[in-house]
């Protein structure tokens, strides 16, 4: 049963999974992201150092004025759109970057409250950043949290 299990998994993977990685897009998002978005929004962080942060100390370990990229990337996967096609999910989390990026609102907001009440809403990127600009940020954001392994942030939640 758990060879069958596996085999389903892998599959599942291998069809959902583009056909390449993009690095180098995946570089031209960070370089925006560092350009565009960095004065705000750090990186990554470990996860329980955010946790901790938020949880036990009221931001005021860290005192960070946005959530980091990482936070972002997990929350982007994890509550935008459907998950079953990489290639249809990342069109959909481009489109809700888009739309809170030129008309941010904490209504709209996929962060947890207990992170999100540490910040203002963000003010409009309409005129800063263009659609192209959004489409390779959200592909490094996608990316930021590892898939695959795909890069140095990447880390496995049942670690935690």
């Amino acid at each position: 049963m758990k060879v069958l299990i596996m085999l389903l998994v892998f599959l599942n993977l291998l069809f959902a999974l583009p056909d390449e990685f993009d690095r180098d897009r995946y570089n031209v998002g960070e370089k925006i992201f560092d350009n565009k978005c960095s004065e705000c929004h750090r990186k990554s962080m470990p996860i329980p150092l955010l946790m901790k942060n938020f949880i036990e100390e009221d931001n005021k370990l860290l005192n960070l004025k946005a959530p980091t990229g990482n936070e972002i990337s997990f929350r982007l996967k994890q509550q935008v759109g459907h998950r079953g096609d990489i290639e249809f999910h990342l069109m959909e989390t481009t489109d809700f970057v888009k739309d809170y990026l030129y008309n941010p609102d904490k209504a709209k907001t996929i962060c947890l409250e207990g992170v999100i009440r540490h910040f203002d809403t963000m003010p409009s990127m309409k005129g800063k950043i263009t659609e192209e600009e959004i489409e390779d940020v959200t592909f490094f954001l996608y990316f930021l949290e590892g898939f695959n392994d795909v890069n140095e942030y990447y880390h496995n939640e049942e670690d935690f």
